[in-house]
């Protein structure tokens, strides 16, 4: 191997350790508690050692981090959408979101950093951070999306009655992404997401608690009714026990 091979390899290898390094402490003690000094500290380096591989300091390994953490959602959330037939497009959008509800319950600092307030320690970088898992996470239910409107054309607000707003809104949103859906349906696709969210959000950032220890049947009758509205309520299926 070259010297320049045996550089570039190793130079991969800190980088790596560097990302787990974080991703360790983000895990254990939250995004709040991530600092140079504590990665450097869990690699065995010097703060200063760290901009040799990251040169905008820590903002640029939180986004690294972040990069590694939505390759292995999107691959877990895309797996859940083959696990059913294609014609059922229900439980296509259905089961990823299932799959993101669990992850969330389970990473809740990792959900933290992608879908909660900005952290310090992201920096300038939070923005085209969170820009970037949006267009992974369309990549997921988009195409889904595009083919059910296709095969199954679900109720809309046509373009005319539309704020002209929210209609440029849309126009963009499909600019930026490509899920090629007209400003009506891309309207529902993002409602339903909106809602998603604000179910999944409330769940791990615990906020029912106490009154619902047992979230579950909320989050699937938000499914159903979610599903019930682009007329695919025969497609539903209730959770395998």
């Amino acid at each position: 191997m070259t010297t320049r091979g045996r550089r570039e390899r190793m130079r991969a290898q800190m980088s790596a350790e560097v990302r787990s390094a974080a991703r360790r402490i983000i895990a254990n003690e939250g995004v709040d508690a991530l600092t140079l000094s504590a990665i450097a500290r869990d690699v065995g380096v010097t703060p200063a050692a760290l901009y040799h591989h990251f040169e905008d300091g820590l903002p640029e390994i939180v986004y690294r981090v972040a990069e590694d953490i939505v390759d292995e959602l999107v691959q877990d959330l895309q797996s859940a959408a083959a696990s059913h037939p294609r014609d059922n497009f229900a439980m296509r959008l259905v089961e990823p979101v299932r799959a993101l509800r669990n992850w969330a319950i389970s990473h809740k600092p990792e959900f933290n950093l992608l879908f909660g307030a900005p952290s310090a320690a992201a920096g300038d970088a939070h923005g085209e951070l969170t820009s970037a898992w949006v267009r992974r996470l369309a990549a997921v239910w988009g195409p889904i999306f595009v083919e059910l409107w296709t095969q199954r054309p679900y109720p809309v607000l046509a373009e005319d009655k539309m704020d002209p707003r929210l209609r440029q809104q849309m126009r963009d949103y499909r600019t930026d992404t490509g899920v090629d859906l007209p400003p009506g349906a891309l309207v529902v696709m993002l409602s339903c997401w909106r809602s998603i969210y604000g179910q999944v959000a409330l769940e791990v950032f615990a906020h029912f608690a106490p009154l619902f220890s047992d979230q579950e049947p909320m989050f699937e009758l938000l499914m159903y009714d979610l599903m019930r509205g682009m007329g695919l309520e025969e497609q539903y299926q209730p959770p395998v026990r």
